[in-house]
């Protein structure tokens, strides 16, 4: 063996030894964290036990509720009231569309006037006299 042969030899040593010496200390860090951990987690099992409670399943207590959806575009709005869904679908598309984008998709009367175009106060107008109809038509709902 030759000198440069012994220095790597002696440094493969010291690194193997730092190695393992950091391997040691990151397990024993580890082992704390999980002791520590332990001690404020508590069994699931134990609060069923505890409380008496069976665990919560999705066949229980939930029940589909009929969601519709509209679709203009690319965009899709979720009707999930049942009066206001058949409220929307008396009115004509085109309103139906201009009351959806406005609160349901948070396109403002600027943004809709230039899709429709006309004046931001002729979508306002407009805006105002579909939300008559469509009271007038829930009212009506409620009396069926």
């Amino acid at each position: 063996m030759n000198i440069d042969e012994d220095k790597k030899q002696i440094i493969c040593y010291r690194f193997d030894a730092f190695y393992k010496k950091a391997m040691r200390y990151a397990a024993r860090n580890c082992y704390r964290d999980m002791k520590r951990r332990q001690q404020h987690e508590i069994s699931l099992d134990y609060l069923m036990e505890e409380y008496n409670q069976e665990p919560p399943s999705l066949n229980d207590d939930f029940t589909m509720l009929p969601i519709h959806r509209f679709y203009i575009g690319e965009i899709a709005i979720s009707i999930e009231n049942e009066r206001l869904e058949t409220a929307l679908l008396q009115l004509p598309e085109r309103k139906r569309e201009l009351i959806l984008l406005f609160y349901f998709a948070d396109i403002r009367e600027k943004e809709l006037a230039k899709m429709y175009d006309c004046s931001r106060s002729n979508i306002n107008y407009h805006k105002h006299r579909i939300l008559k109809q469509l009271q007038q038509e829930m009212e009506r709902l409620d009396h069926e």
